[in-house]
């Protein structure tokens, strides 16, 4: 059995912050930079998605260095993005497509795969469906199922990425456990509310937990005990890209082991710090290094009371 099973498809980007640019295309992706960090803690993590055969040894080589099982499907062509920063701060960017690969059909996916104690739906654009998580849902009914929304509201206007709600999205919500937008997207599924209050609102809809990652600020968690908000740990900041995929991964490795939300949250914000440090997939993170870091943030964690 896995620790954590992350699907959605992995992309090959072009990557510019303020400090940093890719020497071509690297492997990234939600599901991708979450089965990693899994794989960096000492974790058994599985990786679905789909790929072209112009990356797909990379892929597997990659994810096996790292202690992941990957598990490919064909795709016509692999997805990526040139994703530029659009400010110093780093707080959002802009995404051209490089290419798109195709949808994830359930019938696909190798039945080994979800054997899982928890499964990181990530997707990157439109590959993961409403009646995919249905079935997902049928076939593990015991598998802790964490949503990052980034994908399920992207859409392609001129080539450019633009983020646009839809029905399918909050459906997705309601039958999971968790979802983890960053505050972007928050907005977006959201429109007129703070972040403790879209926390509270996912919480709300799912009744599990809901969480809003709001860049070098933290986190927001709500939950049965109510909402609390969680530190950044504060380093030097190369490239954001990645860390809510960091933060998901992490979340989902520590809640399997001693489930306790907040704490899973806690070290979430510990093991992305790591991602903001570096760039692409060899970023370096082990469990000693993220539990000190989980000392220093849990010192400074306040529930919320909203007004």
């Amino acid at each position: 059995m896995f620790d954590v099973t992350a699907i959605g498809n992995p992309v090959y980007d072009i990557i510019i912050t303020p400090y940093v640019k890719t020497d071509g295309r690297v492997l990234s992706g939600c599901s991708t930079n979450a089965a990693l960090t899994v794989g960096k803690l000492g974790g058994r993590a599985a990786l679905i998605g789909k790929i072209g055969r112009d990356f797909v040894e990379n892929f597997i080589s990659v994810a096996k260095s790292y202690g992941v099982t990957p598990f490919p499907l064909e795709s016509r062509e692999t997805g990526g993005f040139y994703l530029r920063y659009i400010d110093d701060r780093m707080n959002d960017r802009e995404l051209k497509v490089l290419g798109i690969a195709d949808e994830i059909d359930f019938g696909e996916v190798p039945k080994e795969a979800l054997d899982s104690k928890s499964i990181v739906l990530g997707p990157i654009l439109k590959e993961i469906s409403l009646n995919f998580v249905k079935s997902l849902i049928q076939e593990n009914d015991d598998s802790l199922i964490i949503v990052d929304p980034q994908g399920l509201i992207r859409e392609i206007v001129d080539g450019k990425v633009v983020r646009i709600s839809n029905k399918e999205t909050y459906e997705v919500i309601k039958i999971t456990h968790v979802t983890k937008p960053n505050e972007h997207e928050a907005e977006v599924l959201f429109p007129n509310m703070d972040m403790p209050r879209i926390a509270r609102k996912i919480f709300e809809l799912n009744r599990f937990a809901g969480i809003v990652t709001v860049a070098d600020k933290g986190s927001y968690i709500a939950f049965d005990k109510g909402i609390y908000h969680v530190p950044a740990y504060r380093t030097v900041e190369r490239d954001p890209t990645g860390c809510g995929d960091v933060y998901a991964g992490a979340f989902a490795y520590y809640y399997i082991k001693y489930q306790d939300l907040l704490e899973s949250a806690i070290f979430a914000s510990a093991a992305a710090s790591f991602m903001v440090e570096s760039t692409g997939p060899d970023f370096s993170i082990d469990l000693k290094r993220v539990m000190e870091r989980f000392e220093a943030i849990q010192e400074r964690v306040k529930k919320v009371a909203l007004s």
